[in-house]
Parts: C-alpha cells; structure tokens; sequence
C-alpha cells in the first residue's frame, strides 16, 4: 500500500511513522517542510510540499492508496494566515490526491474543531466540512486532545518544560471550562497508526482523548508534585484580559486565538472518546 504523509517532519506525525514502519507492506511517501525527517528507512520516501501552492506540481503521477494529512497552521498572528493553509491547502490537496485516484484520506484534525474556539479551530472545522464534499470510498477524522511527551515548544509541553528549569508552574483557575484531556505522545501514535490501517467504508470520526479529565488546577497540581516546582495560581479572567491589554500594546505573548482555543467548547471529553482509555498512560504516571 503506498500512502502519502503530509507534515511528515512533525513530532507526532513522525511517531506515526515509527508505528506505520512496523508494517512491512506499506511503501510511505512523506512531505516535509523546513526540517527533515528524523528517520531512515528504504520505504520512507522524501518529498517538498507547499500547501499554499503547487501542490499537484509535487505529486508523483502514481495514484497513492491512502493519504494522512497532518500538514498544517497551529499558530498564527494574522488569522486569515490559518484559512489560507488549513483550509485551502487543505482543499487543494485533496483536488490533487483525488485526480491521481486516490479514494482514502485521513486527517488530523483536532477536538477544538468548534465554532468560538478560536480561529484555529474553525479553520481545521471548515476544513473537515470541506473535506466530507468530496467523493471519498473512506474519510477518517481524528481530533486529538492535548498531546504531550513529545518534547514540543507549546502546549502542556511547555508547562513541564518551565516546570523542569524553573521549579514554577501555571495554575489556571476560575473558568469551568478550564479542562484538559491529556494524551501522551506514545499513545496518539499507536492508536492514529491503528486506526489508519483499520478498513472501513464511508466517513469516520474518531475524538481521541487521555484517560481522563484534568481542570487546570489538578493539572498544576501533578505536574509540580512531579518536578517538585511551586504551583502558581493565575485566576483565569484576569489573565485572559491581561493578555488581551499585552497584545493592544504590542506584546504577543500568545497568538491572538490561542484563549478562545484553550475555553472553547471541545468536541469531546476523555470521558466520552471511544478510545481504550484502560491501554492509555495516565498523565505523569503510568498505564
């Protein structure tokens, strides 16, 4: 089976890849952009993609049988920046792939895939929208919850990394809608690599969350009870506004979205995914 990865050269799409390797069958055709891909292999082919042009110019002729599409815009200054890749891109991917044959698409998603979560999210919903009007024999969406242990630059990574250096920890409070589902990075590839060898007809969506719950508390909580850090407690509202006062003078702290994305409305919980919660790692801990 040849399969097309976008984003190859990402954190989670190469754990994927480590997993998707395990299969013997598969031939893998991965597009990087602005770093290579951390992995040799003989069945690993390399290629140059741009979503926001030329895509069917970097397309081998062969039809692909399967396409994972992790490519895309997580934080942006200028909105408009996230339409342009994470929805056009997007569409014009899917125009490319379609017209070589290929009948199967997979696409990561995310489970802040909701109206007033932000621009982001909207645009990896309209995206999914976009998507679901093309002619496929299978469509998977997978909307992962907030990953970490992958050694990244944002996110709960980053609380653990400040966590790990500085002894201090964010501790969000005041907003009940404050409530992370973290997903190790281990298990976001073993279930996305199980999934995407799963057969199945028609249009598919998969929430994929942690084994539970966290409020933001609980979540600074743990993480300096693990790193032995002081837990800082910021109440919510008050941050949010300050954050809104640094970015009218000029200071970017987080990208203008980033506070819809984080109290936006989720399009699941840990307690309502349909994941294995009993095969997941508990946060900080074990399985």
């Amino acid at each position: 089976m040849r399969i097309l990865v976008t984003g190859a050269s990402s954190p989670l799409a190469v754990g994927v890849l480590r997993q998707l390797l395990l299969n013997r069958e598969l031939e893998l055709w991965c597009s990087r952009h602005r770093q290579e891909i951390p992995l040799a292999d003989s069945r690993l082919h390399v290629i140059d993609l741009e979503l926001e042009s030329g895509v069917a110019e970097s397309l081998p002729d062969e039809a692909f049988d399967l396409v994972v599409h992790f490519a895309g815009l997580t934080h942006a200054s200028a909105e408009q920046q996230y339409w342009k890749i994470n929805v056009a891109g997007t569409v014009r991917l899917a125009e490319a792939v379609r017209e070589r044959g290929c009948r199967r698409f997979v696409y990561i998603s995310t489970r802040c895939a909701t109206q007033g979560s932000g621009a982001y999210g909207e645009s990896k919903l309209a995206a999914e929208q976009k998507l679901q009007q093309f002619d496929w024999q299978s469509l998977l969406i997978i909307r992962p919850a907030e990953i970490y242990g992958g050694g990244g630059n944002e996110g709960i990574d980053r609380m653990l990394r400040v966590a790990h250096k500085w002894r201090i920890v964010p501790a969000l409070f005041g907003d009940s809608k404050l409530l992370f589902a973290p997903l190790h990075v281990d298990d976001f590839s073993r279930l996305v690599a199980e999934l995407i060898q799963q057969p199945h007809e028609g249009i598919r969506i998969e929430n994929v969350c942690g084994p539970e719950d966290i409020k933001g508390l609980a979540l600074a909580l743990r993480i300096a009870k693990k790193y032995r850090a002081v837990p800082l407690p910021l109440w919510w509202p008050a941050v949010a506004a300050g954050l809104k006062i640094l970015h009218k003078m000029g200071f970017e702290i987080v990208k203008p979205d980033q506070l819809a994305r984080l109290i936006g409305r989720k399009t699941a919980t840990a307690a309502s995914a349909a994941n294995n919660r009993t095969r997941l790692k508990r946060f900080l801990g074990e399985t």
